[in-house]
């Protein structure tokens, strides 16, 4: 099996041994494989929507004879699982409204759900809203670097927290922590958004208002 990347070790490194844990959207199958070799008593469902993916991982895990740690199901987010099956769900490299459809589509599987751990790179705002407003907590977050891209990973874990506008935006642990990485995210996104702002024109006034209100907030924090 290939190495593990950067992005995913991050990914695992919030799962806790004892989980009954789904990984959605599990492709090769890399990251159940990896968790299923770390801890003894983890018990993973790997699904995917795509079926050649679901088999390449399928091949993977037979490879290393750890079918009885991993089992696979085709189908589409939380579709294929009942609530007491699981108690973790990893979700990574899908796009925030990907995400929080998928979770609140099948809002009544997380009964059980004690931590949901994402990856995801767009509107980082709107995926912190809706899964803590789904009652969960940012427990831990973190940035990596994988081949010049830098990546967020999120732990939410069962309770409430209130948030605000600028702790959903950047994170309120990754503003604590206020490291290299993420000075170096913010001043890329800086970069960004000043060019969507000035390619706007005279529309969109409300849009603008937001780029322009999260343009304030990235410099007084500072990069």
């Amino acid at each position: 099996m290939n190495k593990l990347s950067v992005r995913l070790e991050a990914v695992a490194n919030y799962v806790d041994d004892n989980s009954k844990v789904i990984d959605i959207g599990c492709d090769h199958g890399f990251l159940s494989i990896f968790l299923a070799k770390k801890y003894d008593n983890i018990k993973i469902i790997a699904s995917d929507i795509n079926e050649n993916a679901l088999n390449n991982a399928i091949s993977n895990i037979s490879k290393l004879n750890l079918q009885n740690k991993i089992e696979t199901r085709l189908g589409s987010g939380l579709d294929v699982v009942t609530a007491d099956e699981i108690d973790t769900i990893i979700i990574s490299g899908m796009g925030s409204n990907t995400i929080v459809g998928m979770l609140k589509y099948a809002r009544n599987k997380l009964t059980y759900v004690k931590d949901i751990i994402v990856q995801s790179n767009t509107d980082l705002y709107f995926l912190r809203k809706n899964i803590v407003s789904l009652g969960y907590y940012i427990a831990d977050e973190t940035l990596v670097k994988d081949k010049n891209i830098i990546y967020t990973i999120i732990k939410f874990s069962k309770g409430k927290k209130k948030y605000n506008y600028k702790e959903l935006y950047l994170g309120p642990i990754l503003i604590s922590k206020n490291d290299d990485l993420f000075r170096e995210k913010n001043r890329k996104e800086i970069n960004t958004l000043r060019m969507i702002v000035n390619g706007i024109g005279n529309g969109h006034y409300f849009y603008k208002k937001r780029l322009k209100r999260n343009i304030r907030i990235l410099e007084k924090i500072g990069t």
